[in-house]
């Protein structure tokens, strides 16, 4: 159901799959932006709205650490300081 952490989580490493592809490639920062415009769009509240963009942190959060371990806090600092 969109807009749970589940969701998310599989969206994300979703894409990451078919960038194995080799077809069109899309970052995880560029899937992440077109997840919280999906966000903007399908919310009817502002509470909703920020449920949801907690769980994309959530699900952002933990697909950086399965991908690149302890590694990954650093790689997600670097991105949010962009």
């Amino acid at each position: 159901m969109f807009g749970t952490v589940k969701y998310f989580t599989d969206n994300l490493k979703t894409q990451v799959m078919y960038n194995f592809s080799g077809a069109n490639t899309v970052s995880l920062n560029e899937n992440l932006v077109k997840l919280t415009k999906d966000i903007n769009k399908q919310a009817v509240s502002s509470a909703e709205k920020e449920a949801f963009s907690n769980n994309l942190q959530i699900a952002y959060e933990k697909v950086i650490q399965e991908m690149f371990g302890e590694t990954g806090e650093v790689l997600f600092q670097k991105e949010l300081s962009k």
